[in-house]
């Protein structure tokens, strides 16, 4: 009894050990939790949050890359969110350049030859069976893109990647480099390839396209090709000029941010976010079927007459707004491309353009032009020296011998270039080069005019007395003035003397509304006095309506304009002389005559012909302007009261607001994230709206009822080519699909 009372005690003692040494290694667990709760909240907690010594802080405006970086594990990193550029539209809300999602093409060698290393050892048939395969279709689809890419060069490059464990890019993305672009298209048309199902392959040795990647990248689409490419520009890999590169600020928007905390390899997300505020879009004066007209017969005209280049511009005579711009230069297969901007920055010599700007100096100095006579064909002009002689310098304008007098009326309309030396000669003086020179500078014509795309830069008239340099510039030689700055003070002669400066965007829209516009500069109320101003334009409307006038030729009386013809032999720098085989040409005017609503200039460089291509490109134009089949309304909007009417076109979201706003409609466009509306009347004076989905046409979206620009912005977007047939809306459409390309017919709304 006593031994099994013995046993119970040591049982229980043994027993109460245990407990409180498992309560006791309890306590210090708990000790342990608590401390390290209190560590993990006080100390860690701080790390955790991205804060702390322990912590490198890389996104701290005073941070600076070090050595000492090394002794960190834990850092605070930036990732950038990228906004969504702002696109551009032309003057009736037709998009010109958008937004457009292609694609980089990449294959990661280094995981597919460690994930299927003992296949391509077991079976190597296969794999290579499957490599020629695929490098035989992605040249078949690519070549025209890529023609350097051979199929051994596919087939290389996807060996190479494995065998040497590389990530390597198949496709880059040139953001400037449009033929090169990876489409939506493209993507599918490489997933879909029937070498990835073939029979016979090794199942694993198929699954290489899962390690193709392809990354998606933003870039810029123009709906309607070259057209005012040089315009609306470029902002890419160091290709900086027009509107995408000035107005940059605008169109960009702001970058949004995430951090996050890289302790190790482990990634974890901050609190910290910065949404990214998207770039507002631009509406800018250019009429796209205007810029049609100009670019298409300028390229005619240029690939007729094989010359080097040829720009054109068309500026509205009452706002300055600039309704098209061209640019063309031939490429050594004879084609034409907007490649350069010569509007602004050719360095040619105006020639007899020119003389606008000497008549105008004249006529501010005589009244009595009716009744002036001056030498015409033949001269030799007298030139007063400081000892009292004179130096002769003889004078011939063209085979005529013998002097011939003649009117101002007909000096301008034959423009002589003896004729029109002789008048500046009269009013200013044959020493006073200062004077006339002082007249030019107030026509603005040595002034820099600042625009929205870069400043236009002042004529390069030197100051410099001599006899040579001061008759040169009477008639545009010697010297250099920018296209655009000719057509500016010829507009403010068709604007009854006021000058404004070229305008080239209105307004800036975001989303929902209005958030800038822009106002026309006027640069000179009155250029020249009012007299002058009327005097001038009768000499303009000689030169096509005279009897002598060099534009004759082109007169129509359903087509009536005025302007100034210009031809100039181009300086060669090799030879260091003029090649007289070789002109500029160029014609700057306006129309209509009597009540112009456009001023026009075009020039053409390196032709052997005169000036009569340049006024022939000039009517073209200006008859197909005229006989728009708006044109009547324009005329007409005076006499008859404008009472809009509501279609069922779908409009774009992004300017829905301001388009009803500019008709006279109260009007909110629906916060949605589609694209387009449906405009419904709800009152006399406001206006309500739907959303407006795409539905599909055999995988091809349906862009019935929508405009043309929009319809081929979003059939490009999709990854297709379209060809339009009439104007108007899209009214059908159908698919070619050996072409991919989507015909489209067009009515009037």
């Amino acid at each position: 009894m006593r031994k099994k009372t013995q046993n119970s005690d040591d049982i229980m003692k043994s027993f109460k050990g245990r407990s409180f040494g498992i309560l006791a290694l309890l306590v210090l667990f708990g000790a342990a939790c608590l401390g390290m709760f209190l560590r993990l909240g006080l100390v860690e907690g701080n790390m955790a949050n991205g804060v702390g010594d322990k912590v490198l802080d890389t996104t701290d405006s005073s941070y600076v890359p070090s050595p000492a970086d090394t002794a960190f594990n834990c850092f605070v990193l930036n990732n950038n969110l990228s906004p969504i550029r702002g696109e551009i539209y032309d003057d009736h809300g037709r998009l010109l350049v958008g937004n457009f999602t292609v694609f980089e093409v990449a294959f990661d060698g280094l995981r597919f030859a460690n994930e299927y290393r003992d296949t391509l050892s077991k079976n190597p048939d296969a794999f290579t069976t499957l490599i020629n395969d695929l490098s035989k279709s992605l040249y078949e689809h690519f070549k025209d893109r890529y023609p350097k890419y051979t199929e051994t060069y596919y087939n290389d490059f996807f060996t190479q990647s494995i065998q040497n464990k590389k990530y390597k890019t198949l496709f880059f993305v040139k953001g400037w480099d449009e033929k090169s672009w990876v489409n939506g298209r493209d993507t599918a048309f490489i997933k879909h390839l029937k070498c990835w199902t073939q029979v016979g392959s090794d199942s694993s040795v198929r699954k290489i396209h899962a390690h193709l990647n392809y990354v998606p990248t933003s870039v810029r689409i123009n709906p309607y090709g070259d057209i005012a490419r040089r315009t609306l520009g470029m902002n890419v890999e160091g290709k900086a000029y027009g509107i995408e590169y000035f107005m940059d600020n605008l169109l960009a928007g702001q970058q949004g941010s995430k951090k996050y905390l890289r302790l190790n390899k482990t990634v974890v997300p901050l609190k910290d976010r910065v949404e990214p505020v998207d770039g507002y879009n631009l509406h800018t004066t250019i009429d796209a079927e205007i810029q049609n007209y100009v670019h298409n017969e300028l390229a005619l005209q240029l690939s007729d007459l094989k010359a080097k280049w040829g720009c054109a511009i068309v500026m509205e005579t009452r706002t300055g707004e600039i309704k098209a711009i061209t640019n063309l230069i031939r490429d050594v297969n004879g084609h034409y491309s907007e490649n350069m901007e010569y509007a602004f920055n050719a360095k040619v010599e105006p020639g007899s353009t020119f003389k606008l700007a000497s008549l105008l100096s004249f006529l501010e100095k005589r009244t009595d032009d009716t009744t002036c006579t001056y030498p015409m064909f033949v001269h030799t002009f007298e030139y007063p020296l400081k000892s009292g002689n004179h130096r002769k310098y003889y004078k011939q304008d063209s085979k005529v011998h013998g002097e011939t007098l003649g009117t101002v009326s007909e000096i301008f309309q034959r423009s002589s270039n003896i004729g029109i030396a002789s008048m500046i000669f009269d009013a200013y003086g044959m020493k006073n080069f200062a004077s006339y020179r002082a007249q030019l500078a107030k026509l603005g014509l040595l002034d820099t005019i600042h625009t929205q795309l870069g400043d236009i830069l002042p004529a390069t008239i030197r100051n410099d007395s001599r006899f040579d340099n001061y008759y040169g510039v009477c008639f545009g030689a010697g010297f250099n003035i920018p296209i655009l700055h000719t057509l500016i003070y010829y507009n403010a002669i068709a604007n009854d003397g006021k000058m404004l400066a070229p305008l080239f965007v209105k307004y800036v829209t975001n989303n929902y509304d209005t958030i800038q516009q822009f106002e026309t500069e006027v640069l000179n109320e009155q250029l020249v006095s009012p007299t002058t101003v009327a005097k001038a334009k009768k000499y303009l409307e000689s030169v096509v309506w005279g009897k002598y006038g060099t534009g004759r030729r082109y007169k129509d009386s359903t087509c009536r304009f005025a302007g100034k013809t210009g031809t100039r032999d181009i300086w060669d720098e090799k030879l260091n002389a003029y090649n007289y085989d070789r002109n500029a040409v160029s014609f700057c005017g306006y129309f209509p005559m009597e009540d112009p609503l456009y001023t026009m200039i075009i020039y053409i460089y390196d032709v052997p012909q005169h000036s009569e291509v340049a006024v022939d490109a000039f009517a073209k134009i200006a008859r197909a302007m005229m006989n728009r089949s708006n044109f009547s309304a324009i005329r007409n909007a005076e006499e008859f009261p404008f009472n809009p009417s509501i279609g069922s076109q779908p409009i774009n979201k992004r300017f829905f607001n301001t388009l009803f706003a500019n008709l006279g409609y109260d009007t909110m466009a629906l916060a949605t994230d589609q694209a387009y509306l449906l405009p419904l009347r709800d009152t006399v004076a406001s206006i309500q709206s739907k959303e407006w989905n795409f539905s599909k046409q055999k995988g091809v979206p349906d862009v019935q009822r929508m405009s043309a620009s929009d319809a081929v912005a979003e059939l490009t977007r999709a990854g297709y080519k379209t060809r339009l047939s009439g104007r108007g809306t899209v009214k059908e459409q159908y698919l070619d699909s050996k072409t991919h390309t989507v015909h489209l017919r067009l009515e009037p709304h």
